[in-house]
């Protein structure tokens, strides 16, 4: 979601923009106002002002600065008694109103600080902003135009009501009754790929797609045909795209009925230059793309500015798409009636002046609803708070009614979400900003249809409530839960079988705040009675670790923009659905990297968890499935998935999709570090994990290199390793045979391709160096890659995880937790092996957690040998296993900045005594051959005088003391 978007263009747009920016903030009549919060519960304190707003357009929803229409301002002191919120708890409602909402305002309200507590911009001409518990201080009310062309007089006002303090309870959770799910897995281990949307076609495909940037920038989208555990990309590798230009907000559907290939139809849509979409369908799961181009949404007959979309077929080939129109505001409804390629100008009003539109659902005809019948909750603001409302349609979006369900303790945190069970239930799950809890209120088509009568193509009025029609309000979130985000709901099985996800974490508080010191995690709160009015929730968390740390924004691009910005590293949402094939839930999310303390995460990179045990949506259980549980030491893979060519953005042909033998895993196993010379346990070693992969040999790697066009080949594991993700990796080119290397978290910029056609920006990647040496070892005859891991590169979390809590980072030890393990095969074009842009991906194994396990330590098997891995006070990295011997045995090597040496012989190696050994061989630095002397110090079991010095001829000198890591001499 980018947000409210406003379509300006030309001189108009530069002349407002300029005046904006040119103008002083005019004063409200009275400029400044102050009020002390009352001493006693149940008392209301009220101040007024009034002002003009000056005419503008502003695209961000918020009247921060850098605004770009010019705010009235009014600064109101407050003065709040000391230790006052020991005993009360103080609501600040700041409220403006105005006479006409066709002039559309914005309410902004700042802290002492400058810091915006929050914004309303919600369509009506009444605006308001609820906090609690404000510090004592001046805080100033900022009105400016969303989009209006003349001045517009307000009024304001803020009103402090005291009530008495009580802790507010934990709502208890109901019986889980095994509800679990698996170890996360990436999507795409590559991409950044915000708000992911999860959504799944009735053959039981799973699709996962998100735009990276802004509008006109690129959507990806990847499909899995397997239960989840691996995903294809769709689109033209190794980059992999959706459509010809745009990109941003990605939306799904699915045809209801099977197509003439035997298929459920598939259709994209993403936001374009904020005017259109761009579009394409696919008849046979995403193989094959055909695209409409940036505007395949054309132009409306209602008006233009185009904002999130959200789709949903009505029969095999006719789409319904909606968007949260701009000029005028209102939900539009557009009709495809070719599979969601091209839609036609006439376009109907679904919901007027709304705030957000969430996605729109069909239940399928019956004999009550012949046509079935279309819906989408949306939400705007009201005179009594933030109206949660919903719109319907009985005959295939040609008319629509509407009426409200609810009212929000506050705003929504973005998109009221909906979905409905097999009987017709319909279930409308919301977030809120005062206390940001989740909760949820039901309905159905037959109530709806009997109750709700108002049309919103002849009147925009705030639609009624129509209490009839719903149930009351229940919450969602449970437990030590305090506040939630990123609310989603999925039902679509037995009545009353519902499902909500969000991202929730114990501290309480605003999450939007910089201040915010919070461990997120996601839950699955599941409801068995979801049709009651006294609905009942379990609450499972379904992340295994936390997936962020600290503060989320929820204001849009107005984050993106803020001075400093606010985290929307993992942009708005993220979503569930359940399968109708395998009878499981699926969920999507981000992980953004950060770590606490950090102000903005780091990429948004899409994982996926599964649903393993306990009750089905679609009645009965699922499983459990034992080799799915998350704490594993071993995974198995089927053969015959690393596809090539998988898909491509032409109708036709299909493309030449092909197994690839050398990036085909079949299994992945972890366990206590050995040495890969003679297979000895490693003492406080870390892990050794090993990739059996169907077909090393030099004819299957070079096929594979031919058939991706690409020159080099990857098999990477990828776990998170504390905070962070790491990967350990082996790399195979022709040139320099197999090599290998660990590194931290990575991400690009430059390396990444360009955004997209006529943009100049680039993207965030994550990339896989392996600028750490490491002992590895490839038996190509048995198709086995085995990397070591030493642990002092490991790391675990420790601590709690409560109101305020962030676990810390400390060294692993044996038994410490490592997550989300998961080899992959990569492909990559480029001609340096360890310099990555987009890699085309083939193959991975289900991911597990795995722990550090306890190795039984022999008596070394060689009379002498020298091991180690580390970093030394230049910045350079190293590793080494060379066990003496004739002939001597092992490899060396070492990577900095201009330095990438290995060793390709061992000629001597001699232990001078305890401490001291000197290596000599030949091997390569870079692509120049070199003779080399290694000379290596083992100052004891603290490591701190270890040295590592590698003389190069030519090259010269590298090395010095080691300060992370060791060097180990081992006697008999």
């Amino acid at each position: 979601m980018r947000a409210r978007v406003l379509s300006l263009a030309g001189p108009l747009a530069a002349a407002v923009l300029a005046l904006s920016a040119a103008a002083a903030a005019p004063a409200s009549t009275p400029p400044t106002s102050s009020v002390t919060v009352p001493a006693t519960a149940g008392q209301t304190v009220t101040v007024t002002w009034a002002g003009t707003i000056q005419p503008g357009a502003n695209p961000l929803s918020t009247c921060a600065p850098p605004s770009t229409s010019v705010p009235d301002e009014h600064t109101i002191g407050i003065d709040v008694p000391a230790g006052l919120y020991g005993t009360l708890d103080a609501t600040f409602t700041f409220r403006i109103t105005w006479a006409d909402a066709a002039n559309d305002e914005i309410l902004t309200v700042l802290d002492p600080d400058g810091e915006e507590v929050n914004s309303s911009d919600g369509g009506s001409n009444v605006e308001q902003v609820v906090a609690t518990n404000l510090a004592g201080g001046a805080y100033k009310a900022l009105a400016c135009a969303f989009a209006a062309t003349v001045p517009v007089d307000y009024q304001g006002e803020l009103v402090v009501t005291t009530t008495e303090r009580t802790p507010e309870p934990s709502l208890p959770s109901a019986d889980a009754q095994g509800l679990a799910f698996s170890a996360s897995v990436a999507a795409d281990n590559q991409r950044d790929q915000a708000e992911p949307l999860l959504e799944i076609d009735k053959a039981g495909n799973v699709y996962d797609c998100g735009p990276t940037g802004f509008s006109n920038a690129s959507d990806y989208a990847q499909v899995s045909t397997d239960g989840g555990d691996q995903f294809h990309l769709l689109g033209l590798p190794p980059r992999g795209q959706q459509s010809g230009g745009g990109g941003g907000d990605c939306g799904l559907a699915f045809g209801t009925e099977k197509n003439s290939q035997g298929n459920y139809q598939y259709a994209y849509t993403g936001l374009g230059p904020l005017t259109g979409f761009t579009t394409s369908t696919s008849p046979n799961n995403g193989r094959n793309l055909t695209t409409g181009g940036p505007f395949g949404n054309g132009v409306t007959d209602e008006g233009g500015g185009a904002d999130r979309q959200w789709m949903t077929f009505v029969d095999a080939q006719t789409v319904l798409l909606i968007y949260n129109q701009q000029q005028p505001r209102n939900v539009v409804v557009q009709r495809s009636t070719d599979g969601g390629l091209t839609y036609g100008p006439l376009a109907e009003r679904a919901a007027r002046n709304p705030r957000f539109p969430g996605p729109i659902r069909f239940i399928e005809p019956s004999s009550a609803f012949p046509n079935g019948v279309v819906y989408f909750p949306w939400d705007r603001g009201g005179p009594t708070g933030n109206h949660i409302n919903i719109s319907f349609s009985t005959d295939k979006g040609l008319t629509w009614r509407n009426c409200g369900g609810a009212v929000s303790p506050g705003l929504t945190a973005l998109f009221a979400t909906a979905d409905h069970d097999n009987a017709g239930n319909i279930y409308i799950v919301y977030g809120e900003n005062v206390k940001f809890h989740t909760y949820m209120v039901t309905t159905s088509a037959a109530k709806l249809v009997e109750h709700c009568t108002e049309n919103p193509a002849v009147t925009s009025t705030l639609p009624a409530l129509v209490p009839e029609a719903f149930t009351e309000p229940v919450q969602v979130d449970r437990d030590a839960v305090r506040s939630s985000v990123f609310q989603w709901v999925t039902a679509g099985g037995e009545p009353g079988r519902v499902a909500v996800a969000f991202a929730g974490t114990e501290t309480d508080g605003n999450p939007n705040t910089g201040t915010f010191d919070a461990t997120w995690n996601i839950y699955v709160n599941q409801s068995l009675n979801g049709a009651s009015s006294d609905a009942t929730f379990s609450q499972v968390q379904a992340t295994t670790h936390p997936f962020h740390y600290d503060s989320i924004c929820l204001n849009g691009l107005g984050c993106d923009l803020a001075v400093p910005p606010g985290d929307r590293s993992m942009a708005d949402f993220f979503a569930l659905d359940y399968n109708p094939v395998d009878k499981k839930i699926y969920v999507t999310f981000n992980r953004s990297n950060k770590t606490p303390d950090e102000a903005i995460g780091r990429i948004a990179s899409p994982m996926v968890v599964t649903q393993i045990a306990g009750p089905s949506l679609g009645g009965g259980t699922v499983g459990p499935v034992a080799d799915r549980v998350p704490l594993r030491s071993a995974s198995t893979d089927p053969t015959g998935d690393a596809l090539s060519s998988y898909s491509v953005l032409l109708p036709t042909p299909e493309p030449p999709t092909a197994n690839e033998p050398a990036a085909d895993f079949t299994s992945v196993t972890v366990g206590p570090e050995r040495d890969l010379i003679d297979g000895s346990a490693i003492e406080d070693g870390g892990f050794t994990v090993t990739m059996r992969v169907s077909d090393l040999s030099s004819a299957a790697l070079q096929s594979t290199l031919l058939r991706t066009q690409s020159s080099s080949l990857l098999w990477v594991w990828r776990f998170t390793n504390g905070y962070t993700d790491v990967a350990a990796a082996a790399r195979w080119s022709a040139a320099q045979g197999f090599t290998f290397g660990y590194n931290e978290f990575t991400t690009g910029v430059a390396p990444c391709a360009p955004a997209g056609p006529g943009s100049s920006a680039s993207e965030k990647c994550i990339l896989y160096p392996g600028d750490q040496p490491i002992e590895g070892h490839v038996d190509q005859a048995s198709g086995t890659i085995r990397l070591n891991v030493p642990r002092h590169l490991l790391r675990a979390l420790s601590g709690p995880t409560g109101h305020g809590q962030r676990p810390v980072e400390v060294p692993a030890t044996v038994g410490s937790r490592l997550y989300d393990g998961t080899a992959f095969s990569l492909a990559n074009a480029g001609p340096e092996p360890s310099i990555h842009t987009f890699l085309y991906p083939l193959d991975n194994t289900p991911s597990m957690d795995f722990e550090l396990q306890q190795a039984v330590v022999e008596p070394p098997g060689a009379p002498c040998k020298v091991t180690g891995s580390g970093t030394v006070a230049s910045g350079g990295k190293f590793s080494l296993n060379v066990h003496v011997g004739l002939p001597p045995k092992g490899s060396v090597a070492y990577r900095d900045s201009e330095t990438n040496f290995r060793s390709t012989s061992i000629v001597t190696a001699v232990c001078t005594d305890a401490s001291h050994a000197r290596i000599r061989g030949v091997g390569r630095n870079g692509n120049e051959a070199v003779d080399f002397t290694l000379d290596v110090t083992d100052g004891g079991e603290a490591s701190t005088n270890d040295v590592f010095t590698l003389t190069m001829d030519p090259g010269g000198a590298r090395g010095g003391p080691v300060t992370k890591g060791n060097v180990q001499i081992h006697r008999h």
